[in-house]
């Protein structure tokens, strides 16, 4: 018997066993969300048979039976409702029967690539939303990739030469987890993610742009030519790369859906907002998962290259003599240019400061940070969370964190001193109308081209003056009108509706800033702003001190968190096929490093 004459026959048992599972009981229930639509019409089913939560008859109203017998012989007239079951139960399993022979049981047994969703090719219900076997398999293989190429860097400590059902780490509520199950329960969280923002998008109308119609094709074309230079068909690259059941039609509504997500997910970022008031509440109620503390950071190099190289021993010793010196947060300040030195040295290298002198001023105003408890513990571990909690904590103390893998050694100082940053930043939206189509050529335009943006920026304002008012409506009118592409989705720094958010004095034109930062500004407050670029139409967000602003985010990232969160998923009889990660040898590992993500992007 072949592989496929083993699928089938397998199949027709499980369905042959299933269908004796449901006629135990009268009252039997499917599953909610396994109400299979076919693609082909069914055979009719009978108007006295109705298949709904399980299998009920619906009988018709009977003339009584025209008898001349005595009222009381009556009682001799007993209908079986054991054989009326029994003949109910065949009249079933000759419809199942008879569904199963015009689709054949491959419609129900297997899964396909061109994510049709007929029952066999359906893994999980996640929300409302189908996800097929290859769906899956794709984020399936995506998360298991990346998390590869985090623990090569040194981030997890997972071997991908051994079982992952074997090895174990801890999971978000600090239980005992195999690796196995992180990349499942991660799989389903990006999975989560894509239904809570999708499945309101399409109601909502959100489609995908032109332009994003034109990257999809532009990936598809990409693995075409990836899979040429490899000399195999599209669907076996795709299968090898990104799983098997991974066909063009996966990728396609895989780009198609992430699409949609991020086209509606700027608009959720809108309406989800977070006022001053609602982020101290959420403080109030949270303030105990929040740690202030001051502390720099230490390089080292320990493999030789370097001529300053030292083993870890002697790292710790010094690190430990730094430790010595710091009673106060102008102590460790005043460490900074000898302790941080190989931090500035790599910070300028790589063009964040212009010389040493800003490199040290831009640390010294940063060695204060209010972190959450779980960012303490991802970032340096379980110890130091522990020791900054700790009751016995006085002003003063001082203790260490290093991690050999990275080369660098964190000095920590408990004080009293280090207060929330009160640093004053501000955010808004513009429109910017430029009497030139190139912003920076400003300088040379004709005071008729300027009469002209004015004009433009005026009619802009009129557009909006129309609207509803809102954040949202302003931001679709900068996507559309601003000649400031930075602040806008056609930019390349993620940012949408011409948003310029948690800004510090003295980075704008005076005119912008001066605007922006008038205390009498209130939210929602709207108007136009003459500066050296051109004609701002301006929208006021907030202005206020650094720590509201990071209690914004945190409070607005926990109304996204709960909402992907209640997003329930259920898993169907084709999960089974789906795919589960498997050590690999040095050789796959190493091809795998180069090949997975690379069109996925």
């Amino acid at each position: 018997m072949n592989e496929n004459e083993k699928e089938k026959k397998l199949s027709e048992e499980a369905v042959s066993s299933e269908t004796a599972e449901e006629n135990k009981e009268s009252d039997v229930k499917f599953e909610e969300n396994d109400n299979w639509k076919f693609e082909a019409e069914a055979p009719t089913l009978d108007d006295n048979i109705a298949l709904s939560n399980g299998f009920e008859l619906e009988a018709k109203a009977v003339d009584k039976p025209k008898s001349k017998e005595k009222k009381e012989k009556s009682q001799d007239i007993v209908i079986n409702k054991r054989n009326l079951k029994i003949a109910l139960i065949s009249i079933v399993s000759a419809i199942l029967a008879a569904v199963v022979l015009f689709f054949g049981i491959d419609y129900f047994a297997l899964p396909n690539s061109k994510e049709k969703m007929n029952p066999g090719n359906v893994a999980l219900t996640v929300g409302d939303m189908k996800v097929s076997v290859g769906m899956y398999n794709l984020y399936y293989n995506l998360v298991v990739s990346n998390y590869e190429q985090y623990a090569a860097q040194g981030y997890y400590n997972i071997d991908f030469t051994k079982d992952f059902s074997e090895q174990k780490t801890v999971g978000e509520n600090n239980e005992e987890i195999t690796w196995e199950e992180v990349f499942k329960l991660d799989t389903i969280k990006q999975l989560q993610y894509i239904s809570a923002y999708y499945e309101p998008a399409i109601e909502d109308g959100v489609t995908v742009t032109d332009e994003q119609k034109e990257n999809i094709q532009s990936a598809v074309d990409n693995l075409k030519t990836s899979a040429s230079e490899e000399g195999v068909s599209l669907s076996e690259y795709l299968e090898k790369n990104y799983g098997e059941h991974c066909g063009v039609a996966t990728i396609e509504k895989f780009y198609e859906q992430r699409n949609i997500c991020e086209n509606y997910y700027n608009k959720m970022q809108i309406k989800l907002a977070v006022s001053e008031e609602e982020a101290l509440k959420y403080y109030e109620e949270n303030k105990d998962d929040y740690l202030t503390f001051a502390y720099i950071e230490n390089q080292f190099t320990l493999d030789g290259s370097d001529e300053d190289a030292a083993n870890i021993e002697d790292v710790k010793k010094k690190v430990q003599e730094y430790c010595d010196k710091i009673k106060t947060l102008d102590d460790l300040k005043e460490l900074i240019p000898e302790a941080c030195a190989g931090l500035v040295k790599t910070a300028i290298s790589q063009g964040y400061f212009s010389d040493e002198k800003t490199a040290i001023e831009t640390l010294k105003d940063s060695a204060v940070v209010t972190y959450k408890a779980d960012t303490v513990a991802s970032n340096f571990g379980e110890d130091i969370l522990n020791w900054l909690k700790s009751s016995e904590r006085k002003d003063g103390d001082t203790t260490f964190y290093i991690n050999e893998d990275y080369g660098y050694a964190c000095i920590f100082l408990y004080t009293s001193e280090a207060k929330p940053d009160e640093t004053e930043l501000y955010s808004v939206r513009h429109i910017l109308i430029s009497p030139k189509d190139d912003p920076t050529k400003v300088a040379d335009a004709t005071d008729a081209e300027w009469s002209a943006a004015l004009l433009k920026a005026e009619q802009v304002y009129d557009e909006y003056s129309k609207s509803d008012k809102s954040e949202f409506a302003f931001a679709e009118l900068a996507e559309k009108y601003s000649a400031d592409t930075n602040t806008t989705s056609a930019g390349n720094a993620g940012l949408y509706g011409g948003e310029i958010k948690k800004t510090k004095l003295g980075e704008m034109v005076p005119e912008f800033e001066g605007w922006a930062t008038d205390k009498s500004r209130k939210h929602g407050d709207v108007e136009i702003v003459k500066s050296e670029y051109g004609y701002h139409i301006m929208y006021f967000i907030y202005d206020g001190p650094t720590y509201i602003f990071n209690l914004m985010d945190d409070a607005l990232n926990k109304k996204g968190t709960e909402m992907i969160d209640s997003v329930e998923y259920k898993e169907h009889f084709a999960f089974r096929k789906t795919t589960v990660a498997e050590p690999t040898t040095a050789a796959e590992s190493e091809e795998t490093d180069e090949n997975t993500t690379e069109n996925t992007q």
